[in-house]
């Protein structure tokens, strides 16, 4: 479970810094028209060259903050509102000297609006318009007094109405994209959930949380098939709940269901992660056992059994102990699941037969395949 967290918190962050590359990449475009107003003398060089060391100051310490997790400590571990505010400080500082290139700076505004939609909601946009807007307003007076005879009223009139029309737009734009965004989110989380589910019952018995047979036998054609190839061995052990009737008769079929459920509980912590343990019909379960010789199979029914000696079910008298016949059958090369799953079911017999709370083990001599 923290694995997983953690996992996923790396992913965030990585996704998070892909981010952050873009505006990096933003300030990189930024940078074309106010060196283009600089070669054609339209804006001082001191500008640009404050400009450049307050962006490569600003994103240093955003990148610093990402790459050793210090974003995390933040309520918006993604620093959206942040990392946008800087940079309209930064357009709005620069605008003021761009003279009759005001316009193109303005457009660096309505792109930065946008990457608000990764994770800023409408009325934060809209704020932050508003903002950007009155912020622009009160560096006209500022850029008269800069400007002198050269500043035109109407031209600036012009240009902060067109962009005060037009941010609020683009906000709403991208409040709408990121509402979008989180709605798909949430319906590919709710579509993983159901798919995990979906997955679940296609593969597992719904009672014990075993797997089901049909998953079982798919796994065994494909083990059968690599040890053919060469692989090593496998083996099978066919387990059956001895007087399970008796069971259901005495304490009621909610009661044998505990017994179903409680049986597998205690025999899939002691398997192997690349262990198969199936409930192949009513009280019988199938275990197959991947790359294992008999006497390691032996082994492993051995601890089982201890383990079930030591069991408490519910539903049923302190004290009663519930115990299960085992047929253990080793593949052969070439020969068939079926023919394999038929030589467990034999030795499970002959254990039933000898008494139950046994094991037997299939004739290791090898049987003849008919073709």
């Amino acid at each position: 479970m923290i694995s997983e967290a953690a996992s996923s918190r790396d992913s965030q962050q990585q996704l998070r810094i892909r981010r952050f590359m873009m505006s990096v990449a933003m300030y990189f475009l930024a940078s074309v028209p106010q060196l283009v107003s600089v070669y054609n003398g339209i804006s001082p060089a001191w500008v640009t060259q404050v400009w450049v060391l307050v962006a490569v100051i600003t994103n240093l310490l955003f990148y610093l903050l990402l790459r050793y997790d210090l974003n995390l400590r933040l309520r918006d571990p993604s620093m959206t509102m942040a990392q946008m505010v800087a940079a309209i400080v930064m357009v709005m500082g620069t605008q003021i000297y761009a003279g009759e290139a005001r316009g193109a700076y303005l457009v660096v505004l309505l792109i930065i609006s946008m990457f608000g939609c990764f994770k800023l909601n409408t009325r934060e946009l809209l704020w932050l318009s508003l903002g950007t807007i009155v912020a622009y307003a009160l560096t006209l007076p500022l850029i008269q007094r800069i400007e002198g005879e050269r500043f035109n009223l109407a031209v600036e009139m012009v240009l902060w109405c067109s962009f005060s029309v037009f941010l609020p737009f683009i906000s709403i734009l991208g409040g709408s994209i990121s509402a979008l965004r989180k709605k798909l989110m949430a319906s590919n989380a709710q579509l993983q959930v159901v798919l995990n589910q979906v997955t679940e019952l296609a593969t597992h018995d719904e009672l014990t949380g075993a797997y089901n047979r049909r998953y079982l036998l798919e796994m065994l054609g494909h083990e059968k098939n690599r040890t053919d190839r060469g692989g090593a061995g496998f083996c099978v052990c066919i387990l059956d709940l001895d007087h399970f009737k008796h069971i259901n008769d005495n304490y009621g079929h909610p009661a044998g269901d505990e017994v179903l459920k409680t049986f597998a509980d205690v025999v899939q912590p002691l398997l192997r992660s690349t262990d198969f343990f199936a409930r192949y019909g009513g009280e019988e379960f199938l275990l197959f056992l991947p790359q294992t010789s008999l006497d390691m199979a032996q082994h492993c029914i051995v601890r089982i059994q201890e383990a079930l000696a030591q069991a408490s079910y519910p539903g049923l008298p302190e004290g009663l102990r519930v115990t299960a016949s085992i047929g253990v059958a080793q593949y052969f090369l070439q020969e068939s699941v079926a023919a394999l799953i038929k030589r467990a079911d034999k030795a499970l017999y002959r254990a039933k037969q000898n008494g139950r709370n046994r094991m037997e083990v299939a004739p290791l001599h090898q049987p003849i395949i008919l073709t």
